[in-house]
Protein backbone atom coordinates (compact mmCIF):
# COMPACT_ATOMS: atom_id res chain seq x y z
CA UNK A 1 0.00 0.00 0.00
CA UNK A 2 1.14 3.53 -0.77
CA UNK A 3 2.22 5.75 2.04
CA UNK A 4 0.22 8.20 3.44
CA UNK A 5 1.66 11.50 1.82
CA UNK A 6 1.45 9.50 -1.70
CA UNK A 7 -1.95 8.56 -1.02
CA UNK A 8 -2.97 12.39 -0.01
CA UNK A 9 -0.99 13.51 -3.59
CA UNK A 10 -2.87 11.01 -5.34
CA UNK A 11 -5.85 12.51 -4.17
CA UNK A 12 -4.73 16.13 -4.58
CA UNK A 13 -4.06 14.91 -8.04
CA UNK A 14 -7.59 13.17 -8.55
CA UNK A 15 -9.36 16.48 -7.77
CA UNK A 16 -7.34 18.57 -9.86
CA UNK A 17 -8.12 16.72 -12.72
CA UNK A 18 -11.46 16.04 -11.79
CA UNK A 19 -12.19 20.26 -11.86
CA UNK A 20 -10.81 19.99 -15.51
CA UNK A 21 -12.73 17.72 -16.50
CA UNK A 22 -15.77 19.16 -14.90
CA UNK A 23 -17.21 15.96 -13.77
CA UNK A 24 -16.50 15.82 -10.17
CA UNK A 25 -19.56 14.59 -8.16
CA UNK A 26 -22.23 14.39 -11.47
CA UNK A 27 -24.66 11.83 -11.23
CA UNK A 28 -24.22 9.95 -14.82
CA UNK A 29 -25.76 11.07 -18.07
CA UNK A 30 -28.69 9.54 -19.47
CA UNK A 31 -28.51 7.20 -21.83
CA UNK A 32 -29.27 9.09 -24.68
CA UNK A 33 -26.17 11.74 -23.52
CA UNK A 34 -28.81 14.59 -22.85
CA UNK A 35 -26.70 16.97 -21.01
CA UNK A 36 -29.36 19.46 -20.72
CA UNK A 37 -29.98 18.61 -17.12
CA UNK A 38 -26.73 19.00 -16.29
CA UNK A 39 -24.68 21.92 -15.19
CA UNK A 40 -20.87 22.63 -16.52
CA UNK A 41 -20.52 20.20 -19.90
CA UNK A 42 -18.54 17.59 -19.62
CA UNK A 43 -15.97 17.84 -22.48
CA UNK A 44 -16.99 15.65 -25.44
CA UNK A 45 -13.96 13.87 -25.61
CA UNK A 46 -14.44 12.44 -22.11
CA UNK A 47 -18.35 11.95 -22.43
CA UNK A 48 -17.86 9.98 -25.66
CA UNK A 49 -14.67 7.60 -24.20
CA UNK A 50 -16.99 7.49 -20.82
CA UNK A 51 -19.68 6.40 -23.14
CA UNK A 52 -17.90 3.78 -25.08
CA UNK A 53 -16.90 2.40 -21.64
CA UNK A 54 -19.99 1.70 -19.89
CA UNK A 55 -21.12 -0.32 -23.08
CA UNK A 56 -17.85 -2.24 -23.52
CA UNK A 57 -18.57 -2.68 -19.85
CA UNK A 58 -21.89 -4.38 -20.14
CA UNK A 59 -19.28 -7.02 -22.16
CA UNK A 60 -16.86 -7.49 -20.18
CA UNK A 61 -14.10 -5.47 -17.46
CA UNK A 62 -11.52 -5.72 -20.19
CA UNK A 63 -13.23 -4.56 -23.00
CA UNK A 64 -13.94 -1.09 -21.01
CA UNK A 65 -10.13 -0.87 -19.98
CA UNK A 66 -9.36 -1.77 -23.50
CA UNK A 67 -11.57 1.44 -24.57
CA UNK A 68 -10.16 3.73 -21.81
CA UNK A 69 -6.34 2.99 -22.95
CA UNK A 70 -6.95 3.18 -26.76
CA UNK A 71 -9.31 6.18 -26.21
CA UNK A 72 -6.51 7.77 -23.45
CA UNK A 73 -3.66 7.48 -25.72
CA UNK A 74 -5.93 10.08 -27.99
CA UNK A 75 -7.11 12.52 -25.63
CA UNK A 76 -3.37 12.48 -24.03
CA UNK A 77 -2.04 13.18 -27.87
CA UNK A 78 -5.12 15.83 -28.78
CA UNK A 79 -4.46 17.47 -24.84
CA UNK A 80 -1.45 16.41 -24.00
CA UNK A 81 -1.83 19.58 -20.96
CA UNK A 82 -4.02 17.35 -19.46
CA UNK A 83 -0.76 15.41 -17.77
CA UNK A 84 0.23 16.17 -14.55
CA UNK A 85 4.04 16.28 -15.13
CA UNK A 86 4.84 18.01 -11.81
CA UNK A 87 3.76 14.97 -10.09
CA UNK A 88 5.79 12.49 -12.20
CA UNK A 89 9.07 11.18 -12.92
CA UNK A 90 8.29 10.52 -16.64
CA UNK A 91 5.07 10.80 -19.56
CA UNK A 92 4.32 6.93 -18.93
CA UNK A 93 4.17 7.73 -15.15
CA UNK A 94 2.23 10.88 -15.79
CA UNK A 95 -0.43 9.13 -18.06
CA UNK A 96 -0.50 6.13 -15.40
CA UNK A 97 -1.84 8.72 -13.38
CA UNK A 98 -4.15 10.02 -15.52
CA UNK A 99 -5.74 6.62 -16.62
CA UNK A 100 -6.28 6.13 -12.75
CA UNK A 101 -7.96 9.13 -12.25
CA UNK A 102 -10.13 9.08 -15.73
CA UNK A 103 -11.14 5.52 -13.84
CA UNK A 104 -11.72 6.74 -10.68
CA UNK A 105 -14.30 9.65 -12.41
CA UNK A 106 -15.76 6.70 -14.96
CA UNK A 107 -17.09 4.68 -11.77
CA UNK A 108 -18.22 8.33 -10.10
CA UNK A 109 -19.63 9.25 -13.52
CA UNK A 110 -21.39 5.94 -14.18
CA UNK A 111 -22.35 4.51 -10.76
CA UNK A 112 -22.26 7.68 -8.34
CA UNK A 113 -20.40 6.45 -6.29
CA UNK A 114 -18.18 8.62 -4.21
CA UNK A 115 -14.17 8.80 -4.31
CA UNK A 116 -12.98 6.49 -1.75
CA UNK A 117 -15.37 4.02 -2.95
CA UNK A 118 -14.35 4.60 -6.40
CA UNK A 119 -10.59 4.10 -5.56
CA UNK A 120 -11.75 1.00 -3.31
CA UNK A 121 -12.84 -0.40 -6.81
CA UNK A 122 -9.39 0.53 -8.25
CA UNK A 123 -7.72 -1.21 -6.18
CA UNK A 124 -9.61 -4.69 -6.04
CA UNK A 125 -6.96 -7.16 -7.00
CA UNK A 126 -9.03 -8.35 -9.58
CA UNK A 127 -9.32 -5.29 -11.09
CA UNK A 128 -5.69 -5.11 -10.74
CA UNK A 129 -5.32 -8.09 -12.72
CA UNK A 130 -7.83 -7.32 -14.89
CA UNK A 131 -6.02 -3.97 -15.78
CA UNK A 132 -2.78 -5.74 -16.24
CA UNK A 133 -3.93 -8.15 -19.01
CA UNK A 134 -6.13 -5.08 -20.70
CA UNK A 135 -2.33 -3.01 -20.87
CA UNK A 136 -0.55 -6.44 -22.42
CA UNK A 137 -3.42 -6.23 -25.15
CA UNK A 138 -3.17 -2.88 -25.70
CA UNK A 139 0.45 -2.86 -26.20
CA UNK A 140 0.38 -5.71 -28.07
CA UNK A 141 -1.91 -4.51 -30.78
CA UNK A 142 0.09 -0.99 -30.37
CA UNK A 143 3.15 -3.44 -31.08
CA UNK A 144 1.28 -5.17 -34.13
CA UNK A 145 0.28 -1.99 -36.12
CA UNK A 146 4.11 -1.19 -35.85
CA UNK A 147 5.00 -4.34 -37.59
CA UNK A 148 2.10 -3.47 -40.05
CA UNK A 149 3.45 0.13 -41.02
CA UNK A 150 7.28 -0.89 -41.81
Amino acid sequence: MASLNKQQKRAKRAKIKAKQINIHGRKPAALDDDLGEIGEPIPEYTLAMFSKMRDAEAISRGDMLKILLSDLAGIISDHPELLDMENADNEAMAATHMAADMLIDYRMWTDGMDRDAAQAWLTDPQFITDFGDALDSYRQSLDAQEEKSE
